[in-house]
């Protein structure tokens, strides 16, 4: 497929964030059973409910760019999913420091989304697509509410008892 008008990009984007999302909602699934902290696994059960909703309104707004709901690998979401799986499978972390991991690894994908969305909306009051503004905007003032809860849960974590940093000893020679 050729890009050839901002019309096309706006397409090709929405396809990319749509299959984000969808990515998104299996992977939230999963940090939520992976979680030992109950304020974890209540903020990314409350984000999947919102992630399945912004996929709900990029259907909506798919119908009113006038064209069919297909969702475009999204490279950007692999990468960050292959990430976080490369570090579990070679770093085997505690169950706290998987926790501290995967509050970091997700801040990534929001800030992602965030940029995805601002550039959605741009896009879109360029194309005089109003509804669609007003849909995209509403994803992207939750996933940047979504950013600034995990940035909460995760100096609360840092704070726990045994998630302080251990000293480090070097000898010199």
């Amino acid at each position: 497929m050729s890009v050839n008008d901002i019309q096309g990009l706006f397409v090709h984007e929405l396809q990319d964030m749509y299959y984000a999302e969808q990515k998104l909602v299996e992977a939230l699934g999963e940090l939520a059973r992976e979680s030992t902290r109950q304020d974890l696994q209540q903020a990314y059960t409350s984000h999947r409910q919102e992630t399945q909703g912004h996929i709900q309104r990029l259907e909506q707004v798919f119908q009113l760019a006038g064209t069919p709901a297909k969702a475009e690998t999204c490279q950007g979401i692999e990468g960050l999913i292959k990430e976080k799986k490369t570090f579990t499978s070679k770093e085997s972390p505690t169950p706290d420091i998987l926790d501290m991991y995967n509050i970091g690894a997700s801040q990534k994908v929001e800030r992602y989304e965030i940029t995805a969305y601002e550039n959605l909306v741009m896009m879109a009051q360029q194309l005089g697509l109003s509804q669609a503004v007003t849909l995209l905007q509403q994803n992207l003032q939750e996933e940047q509410a979504a950013l600034q809860k995990l940035q909460t849960l995760g100096r609360q974590g840092a704070a726990q008892p045994g998630m302080t940093a251990q000293p480090t000893h070097h000898t010199t020679m």
